[in-house]
């Protein structure tokens, strides 16, 4: 049996060091001469804000952690905390007797719990369910492992529990994981025990061996992008997560449905670089050059884009909430219906830029340029456009209700009645004697 759901492509998983497995990787690092997490980051082609967040008990993808671990000579394992030692020590904390725990109390939904399958051979896929719930109210362990068994098979086995996140450590064989996949796919099982299903993630469809040769190709190629140019190369769907490729040449290259995400492109020239639907989230991209680069639909949020050229770049869709976009040159760049919530534009330099419908709610945009921006119907509720030129702008039916307009200029700028201009002027907006010059 083959569920036909184990060949779409893998959902992230994250997972997080041990204070004591950091201890152990603190140790390693200078027994391996690395003066410093900065230069272990870049010998080793690792964004430096994943090898930080390592270091730190934060949160890092699966395959960037073992890499790590593996840079370091360390057992991934070990520096997770999943032991045997704390498997029975974890599993006696969370220990209850009753199948019917906290029965007749509303559960508070607070926490997501995750239940991962580790591989031990190849006949193990791994996988996360995450359920949701009370962190206080996990029934017993064999409880949750009977429910797992009766739905998908008798392989299923919970190796260890770990608080935080609860992380249930589970191996099953491919036939009943699969079978536990479909079954939750389709709506069939929605509960385990009362906590909610909200996903499931498959993390590896092949044995330890297989899975470590997919992660040396990815490095391999991080290796091959960073040390020459490649102008023009098909990368799209390429997996560069949390790689350091800051300065490299990728320009006109096809990264459409990449994934990017936590990777160092900083100063990385992606002139005319095709990105679309690329996952760039919390990825570095000051002064990276994006002239011209098709970003539409990208995932841009929390993304570091300080400094970076994106004169006549393709936003439009583009999910670029929180991201930073401080003096960065986005003359002429299309941002129709871009998510720009939250997002950093202190003086960015949207001359020209295209706005309409973008979201720009609670976005600073003080001493930003907008001048003959079309910002059509955009969504200003309490942006923040202290001191911003919005002169010659089309704000036509866009909603500045709740905006911070403290000396920003709007003089000649189209679509605002003289009921709302008046209301600027008393919020501090300056208005020219000018008349307004049609966007271009």
């Amino acid at each position: 049996m083959t569920d036909p759901s184990l060949g779409r492509k893998k959902r992230k998983f994250t997972i997080i060091a041990s204070p004591k497995g950091v201890e152990i990787a603190e140790k390693a690092l200078l027994r391996l001469g690395f003066d410093s997490k900065s230069n272990f980051a870049k010998s080793r082609l690792l964004a430096r804000t994943t090898v930080t967040k390592f270091f730190q008990c934060e949160p890092i993808q699966l395959d960037s952690f073992k890499k790590i671990c593996k840079e370091l000579e360390l057992n991934w394992r070990e520096i997770a905390g999943i032991t045997e030692e704390e498997q029975s020590e974890q599993l006696e904390r969370n220990d209850c007797s009753s199948f019917d725990t906290n029965k007749g109390v509303e559960p508070v939904q607070t926490l997501r719990r995750q239940v991962t399958v580790i591989d031990e051979s190849s006949q193990v896929i791994i996988v996360a369910i995450v359920l949701e719930g009370d962190i206080n109210s996990v029934p017993n362990h064999k409880i949750l492992e009977s429910i797992l068994r009766e739905y998908s098979g008798k392989t299923i086995k919970i190796l260890d529990v770990q608080k935080g996140s609860i992380k249930l450590f589970v191996e099953g064989s491919q036939e009943d994981i699969e079978r536990l996949i479909s079954l939750i796919d389709s709506g069939e099982l929605t509960t385990i025990s009362g906590f909610p299903v909200k996903d499931i993630q498959v993390l590896s469809e092949s044995s330890e061996e297989d899975e470590s040769n997919e992660s040396d190709d990815k490095w391999h190629l991080v290796q091959e992008i960073a040390s020459k140019a490649v102008k023009g190369r098909k990368l799209s769907d390429a997996d560069l997560s949390s790689a350091d490729l800051s300065s490299a040449d990728l320009s006109d290259a096809d990264l459409s449905d990449a994934d990017l995400s936590n990777a160092d492109l900083s100063n990385a020239d992606l002139n005319r670089a095709d990105l679309n639907r690329a996952d760039l989230s919390n990825a570095n991209l000051s002064r990276a050059n994006l002239r011209g680069a098709n970003l539409r639909g990208a995932n841009l949020r929390g993304a570091n884009l300080r400094g970076a050229d994106l004169r006549g770049a393709n936003l439009s869709d583009a999910d670029l909430r929180g991201a930073n976009l401080s003096r960065a040159d986005l003359i002429r760049a299309n941002l129709i219906r871009a998510n720009l919530s939250d997002a950093d534009l202190r003086g960015a330099n949207l001359i020209c830029a295209n706005l309409s419908d973008a979201d720009l709610n609670r976005a600073n945009l003080s001493d930003a340029y907008l001048n003959r921006a079309d910002l059509n119907r955009a969504d200003l509720i309490c942006a923040n456009l202290s001191d911003a030129d919005l002169s010659d702008a089309d704000l036509s039916d866009a909603d500045l209700s709740g905006a911070i307009v403290a000396n920003a200029l709007f003089g000649g700028s189209l679509g605002l009645t003289e009921n709302m201009k008046r209301d600027l002027e008393r919020r501090g907006a300056i208005f020219g004697d000018r008349p307004p010059v049609p966007v271009s």
